[in-house]
């Protein structure tokens, strides 16, 4: 049965898939768009960030666009979500697939494909004037990979630290949660720490 009608923003469309998905306007997630929606309401495609009125049914697997009622695209553009990070960009939390700086467990700095997971003999070393000095806790820290992150206490980024400054430190292993204070820099792909101690 289908519902009344909702506000929906185009999340993504291919039409060589012959599907997508909408973010409803009313709070309740995603909805699958079948192209035969799309197709009925005189489009071939849709792009991201188009404003679409739909009516919705429940599905077994969940949410689905039974029938758009109008189409809008003007400003799509401006409304379409950002795309998912590249390898080797800022990533998300450790449960996110191939995060990159910025947390991921599963990508590395660098995204593996000749990041600071993978053999490196030589690393280009930023500029020590620039550092400043951070306290936080350790998020998780893999000895085999030979890195992991701080969780800041300035509210910014999550801060990459390499196993080599471990040593000129003083320090001899990290464990999650440990307190820690910093000198850290701004990099290219996101905030690394010079050296360490623990607090």
């Amino acid at each position: 049965m289908e519902g009344p009608s909702v506000e929906a923003i185009v999340k993504w469309f291919k039409n060589d898939k012959g599907f997508g998905f909408v973010e409803l306007g009313n709070g309740t997630g995603d909805a699958f768009l079948h192209i035969g929606a799309v197709q009925a309401a005189g489009y071939d495609s849709l792009p991201p960030g188009a404003k679409l009125e739909v009516q919705v049914t429940n599905s077994v697997k969940g949410q689905q666009v039974a029938r758009v009622l109008s189409v809008d695209l003007e400003g799509a553009a401006e409304r379409a979500p950002p795309p998912p990070p590249r390898s080797g960009g800022f990533g998300g939390g450790r449960d996110r697939d191939g995060g990159g700086y910025g947390g991921g467990r599963d990508g590395g700095y660098g995204g593996g494909g000749g990041g600071y997971d993978s053999p490196r003999p030589r690393r280009q070393a930023p500029d020590p004037s620039t550092a400043i000095p951070v306290s936080g806790t350790v998020k998780w820290f893999d000895e085999t990979k030979g890195f992991g992150f701080v969780q800041s206490n300035d509210g910014g980024k999550d801060v990459f630290v390499h196993i080599s400054i471990l040593g000129p430190s003083g320090v001899n292993r990290l464990l999650e949660g440990q307190p820690v204070t910093m000198q850290v820099v701004d990099t290219a792909k996101g905030r690394e720490a010079l050296s360490i101690n623990l607090a």
